[in-house]
């Protein structure tokens, strides 16, 4: 039993459990506050698909490396961070997926000193640099807005032309064509 989340989600219990279920004792689950839904269903960003990331890598390195493979990635982005790495984690964040990109700060959530810090990554770095960040953060992020290009019927045909000089059927060359840009084939 605990008051400060679900055990096992990026809190300890998973050994617990696993304990139990060894033991044949029955495990209960009982819906409560977790801190990735409680953010998510009051930030104000798509809520219809998300990734929970949990606690980013503490290590400078491995944190932007696994950023970095959340570049693309459409889906509203959860993670948890503490306090003290707060800071970096939004100047990784501004990095990988730019300052503009729209975000929450949720802090302490359903305590006392519950908190919502709406902006963008470079707004929340500045707020920030004169803030100290205190509590425990779970960060909401807007998916990547992927932007399709927009080709033009000369390329279009200049493209299909180059695939059949490469000796390509046409149907080949306009399947290639397809699956190369966002049009049917």
């Amino acid at each position: 039993v605990t008051d400060a989340g679900v055990p096992g989600i990026s809190d300890p219990g998973l050994e617990l459990v696993q304990a139990c279920v060894e033991a044949q004792l029955t495990v209960i689950p009982i819906p409560g506050a977790t801190a990735v839904i409680t953010a998510l269903s009051a930030a104000g960003l798509a809520t219809e698909r998300f990734v929970f990331e949990g606690f980013l890598p503490a290590k400078a390195k491995a944190r932007q490396a696994h950023l970095h493979t959340l570049v693309q990635e459409t889906r509203t982005l959860v993670f948890y961070e503490s306090p003290h790495r707060l800071r970096e984690t939004l100047d990784d964040l501004a990095h990988t997926f730019g300052n503009d990109r729209p975000l929450v700060l949720a802090r302490e959530l359903t305590k006392l000193h519950e908190e919502f810090w709406r902006g963008t990554i470079a707004q929340a770095q500045a707020h920030y640099q004169t803030q100290d960040p205190q509590g425990e953060y779970t960060i909401v992020v807007a998916g990547a807005v992927l932007q399709t290009p927009t080709l033009s019927e000369e390329h279009l045909l200049q493209e299909l032309e180059n695939l059949i000089a490469q000796r390509l059927s046409r149907s080949e060359s306009c399947r290639q064509l397809a699956e190369a840009t966002p049009l049917s084939r």
